[in-house]
């Protein structure tokens, strides 16, 4: 998937198909970080709709994703932290924050810290600041 050339004034109904040509290539392989990069392409889009994702692909993201998580790589955990904050999947989020205490690599349990200090008040609706001028 070549996503680098969408348009970026996708509505969220135009994004949907790119998101399920996404799980149709990449569900059933490694979760890894060019498929990381790629959702963060299509997530960064989706975040500029001020729209949620459609409550089933919003579930069968949260799968792939929880399914991605790699907490021995910064690199790979900041990547998927800026994926699940721009769709608003507070459930990958959650899972991630709890799992913070637990991380060996300082790194990654300062990106965890980080997010939860930025995101853990807004995470489950972040459009509701936008939209109340906050």
């Amino acid at each position: 998937m070549d996503l680098k050339g969408l348009s970026d004034t996708l509505d969220a109904k135009e994004l949907e198909p790119y998101f399920r040509q996404f799980l149709d290539t990449y569900a059933p392989k490694a979760r890894n970080k060019t498929a990381l990069q790629e959702l963060y392409e299509l997530a960064y889009r989706q975040w500029d709709t001020y729209e949620p994702l459609a409550s089933s692909l919003a579930g069968e993201l949260t799968e792939y994703l929880l399914a991605s998580v790699n907490l021995h790589s910064a690199e790979q955990t900041e990547l998927l932290l800026s994926i699940v904050e721009n769709l608003s999947l507070k459930p990958v989020f959650d899972y991630l924050i709890r799992q913070k205490d637990k991380v060996q690599n300082p790194a990654v349990r300062s990106l965890l810290e980080e997010a939860e200090n930025d995101y853990s008040d807004t995470i489950g609706n972040p459009f509701d600041l936008i939209q109340n001028g906050r």
